[in-house]
């Protein structure tokens, strides 16, 4: 029989209530805890978790209709209704089933037992026992009741669950809670009770346990959590890692939620072998587009540094960012310092901020305009030197830029200048400094535009001034060891360019293995005149060789920086070949191209260098291919045909198929590369290298890195790790032996770390240490393919 009646339905369908609010974990993540992915809605692990019913918005309102149906439905006198055998009441995408229903019509009072069953978009509930509930009050329990969320792998049981509407409050006794599958629970939080508050931003639990299996293993007498997307202060998750260097060093993070856009965490860090370190991050976001964070660290006293000198250890950090007009306005700020004599501050305790290149620690403010057509910006920059004994490079006090571009139907026209003012601080090597100012016109004209050809020639005229300051007593180094003693106090540069660029393309069908394939053949020729000017007059401010590739030899610079311009009397040459299989994927490129001058460039980085008697360019060679879904190539050489010997090369081959991967690397660098010879007798660079991630079967996985030199057949870097992943906890082992570099004795030495992380799904991870991937300390995994990666 089916009924139609609401009063009923609004007091069995009021126990859902307390469980709505409650938020899905991966809401949760952004405050302590690191939900990994595969635990978050719609996309954790189908082998563990098919069963958990998805999401769904709960698809009623007061008007829906409400049909209650029962195998009998009897009224009596005194005001009840009662419904025995099968009673259903179905409202929406709302569900209730038990074996009787009671009504008291007078008292309000609603009785439900026998195989409870309720189930929205957002929970199902389930009990043998009974459900009480008042419709005046607003008030329902539930007793010996098991729940799970939807769209999650949370779920649990209560001895009792009880629930007042009118105060928005749900309190479970006795409960537990896991986000195992059901008949593999590895760990549970259980808890004597559990109080939530709709209108608040946190749950409490007193006596709260964490079990493995049947063994506690943690207990704290009070513990709140979050019901809601908002942060809460306290302590974060301890981290540790023990190595060679440090000893055991272990972090107790405290977190401060200041307000919803400023907070800090404090960090105390003790390290066994040096002592204890102070570590603060303040973060905040006084408007959407204006955001930053300050960092520092502080160790009063290091006990494994031999000089009193760099005690205490120190650094700050500031990076900022600011957005203003739509993003048209930007600001950013990236500065970062230790102490001044503290070379090995980020090889020995490795922060997490920094950007360093070279051993040099950027400090720079950059800010701009930025429109379709033109931009202006203007940048101060600093570098600390990591090394002792090292010029330091010029500052910019500052720098500004304006760029113009215009495109039209037959030319299009460019416009780059700049403003730069070039100081150094260098007590050791005192150093010039000066001025620059640089304007640069260009206009390109299309001469010949078509499908499978074009030809475009371009000019330029690049005018520059220097005015510089050459101090008396300027250190040897530039003067002797770089050549740098014709140095002028004003200087005109004015050098115009002349290029003409053109490419061709063509196709055929071909076929390989019976399978069809469509070849191109792309090649193009350049020529590039600009006129010589001695330059050696001039500083070496911010300029150094450019880099060697296929690319370059269609550039018009060798140099990178405005301070040499090289003549050129160039003709540039190359082709590129692709393949591309029935769908249009590429699976083969290669690409050959060298340059011819007719001129021998007379312009060199530094006045002593030896010019350039090769009429050829490097040989560039690169070649990338995909001849499968699960395999990638790629490989890349510069060849000194006068020589006859690699100037530098790379290569890479990978297998990838799902969760396995492996990789066989190797890249060589000449020594002629460097630009100047330096005291710590620097060779050729050539280190090979493999990685791998081996699945094992469902549950255990290893990785393992290993890098060697191979002129000096010592090890670079060696990582070691294993990761047993269940469906409701993890385990990760991470062992890592690289070379440490101490940048005051220019060497290296060997240093072990290994750390240990359990991470129990749902409830975030216990633990750190060398994080669990590819990455090494020196070398991170990086896949220099081209090819549909």
């Amino acid at each position: 029989m089916v009924f139609r009646i609401n009063a009923i339905t609004v007091a069995l369908f009021s126990v859902s209530a307390g469980f709505a609010f409650v938020p899905h974990p991966s809401q949760a993540a952004g405050n302590s805890v690191n939900v990994p992915p595969n635990l978050r809605a719609g996309v954790f692990d189908e082998r563990c978790y098919s069963d958990v019913p998805p999401a769904t918005t709960t698809e009623y309102s007061r008007t829906t209709p409400v049909e209650v149906s029962a195998d009998q439905l009897n009224a009596t006198q005194n005001g009840k209704a009662i419904y025995q055998g099968g009673v259903q009441v179905n409202q929406g995408n709302k569900y209730f089933s038990s074996d009787y229903t009671e009504l008291d019509q007078v008292s309000r009072q609603v009785m439900a037992h026998g195989n409870i069953f309720y189930r929205d978009g957002q929970v199902t509930l389930k009990s043998p026992d009974q459900l009480t509930t008042n419709l005046n009050t607003k008030e329902s329990q539930i007793d010996n009741a098991t729940y799970q969320l939807h769209g999650s792998p949370a779920r649990g049981e209560a001895e009792n669950i009880h629930l007042d509407n009118q105060k928005k409050e749900l309190t479970l006794n006795k409960a537990r809670f896991t986000t195992c599958p059901v008949g593999q629970e590895s760990w549970w939080l259980s808890a004597s009770e559990v109080n939530v508050n709709q209108e608040e931003v946190f749950g409490e639990a007193w006596n709260a346990t964490l079990w493995l299996k049947s063994v506690p293993v943690f207990y704290t007498p009070y513990i709140t959590f979050p019901v809601k997307d908002q942060r809460k202060s306290g302590l974060l998750y301890p981290t540790f890692t023990n190595s060679s260097s440090n000893g055991f060093d272990v972090s107790t993070p405290y977190y401060w939620n200041i307000a919803p856009n400023y907070d800090m965490t404090l960090t105390p860090r003790i390290m066994s072998n040096r002592g204890t370190m102070e570590q603060i991050e303040y973060r905040y976001m006084p408007e959407p587009e204006q955001s930053g964070t300050i960092y520092t660290e502080y160790m009063a006293n290091d006990r494994k540094v031999s000089s009193d000198e760099l005690n205490p250890r120190w650094l700050a950090n500031i990076r900022h960012g600011s957005r203003f007009q739509n993003g048209d306005l930007r600001w950013n700020l990236d500065y970062t310092r230790v102490d001044a004599n503290d070379y090995n501050y980020f090889n020995e305790l490795h922060p997490p901020v920094g950007q360093i290149v070279d051993n040099q620690l950027l400090q720079s403010t950059t800010a701009g305009y930025y429109q379709k057509d033109w931009n202006l910006t203007t940048e101060v920059r600093d570098y600390q030197i990591l090394l002792p004994n090292t010029p330091a490079p010029h500052q910019l006090l500052p720098q500004v830029s304006y760029n113009q571009y215009y495109t039209a139907d037959k030319y299009s026209f460019s416009f780059n200048s700049e403003a730069s003012n070039f100081g150094n601080n260098s007590e050791q090597y005192k150093a010039y400094t000066g001025q620059r100012l640089h304007a640069e016109p260009a206009v390109s004209v299309p001469i010949l535009q078509a499908p499978g050809y074009s030809l475009e020639a371009e000019g330029k005229l690049m005018a520059t001034y220097y005015q510089q300051d050459i101090p008396d007593d300027m250190s040897s180094y530039y003067s002797n060891t770089l050549g740098l003693n014709n140095l002028a106090s004003s200087v005109n540069r004015t050098l115009p360019e002349a290029r003409v660029h053109g490419g061709m393309s063509f196709d055929r069908k071909t076929s390989y293995n019976d399978q069809p394939f469509t070849q191109t053949l792309e090649p193009e020729v350049q020529y590039l005149y600009i006129p010589y000017k001695n330059q050696n007059n001039i500083g070496l401010y911010d300029t150094t060789n450019m880099q060697s590739d296929y690319y370059n030899l269609f550039s018009d610079r060798r140099f990178a920086g405005l301070d040499r311009i090289s003549d050129a009397n160039r003709v540039s040459y190359g082709a590129t070949t692709r393949l591309f299989d029935s769908e249009n994927t590429e699976r083969l490129r290669f690409t050959l191209g060298q340059s011819y001058d007719l001129v021998a460039p007379q312009v060199t980085l530094l006045p002593n260098d030896t010019k350039q008697t090769n009429s050829r360019s490097l040989l560039s060679v690169r070649a990338d291919a995909h001849p499968t879904d699960d395999w990638y190539m790629h490989t890349g050489t510069e060849y000194n045909t006068q020589t006859k010997k690699v100037s530098s090369g790379n290569g890479a081959v990978e297998y990838q198929q799902q969760k396995y991967t492996t990789q066989l690397n190797y890249r060589f660098v000449s020594k002629e590369n460097f630009v100047v010879d330096t005291s710590d007798n620097r060779r050729d660079i050539s280190q090979a290298g493999a990685v791998v991630k081996l699945p094992i079967n469902r549950d255990w996985q290893l990785i393992g890195a290993h890098y060697r030199d191979t002129q000096t057949g010592q090890n670079i870097d060696n990582l070691l790790g294993a990761r047993y992943d269940s469906c409701c906890w993890a385990v990760n082992f991470t062992f890592e032996r690289h070379n440490a570099p101490d940048n005051t004795t220019l060497t290296a030495k060997p240093e072990t770390s290994y750390g240990l992380q359990f991470e129990f799904k749902g409830l975030g991870s216990v633990g750190n240490g060398p994080k669990y991937n590819l990455n090494t300390r020196l070398l991170p995994y990086s896949r220099p393919f081209n090819l549909n990666d």
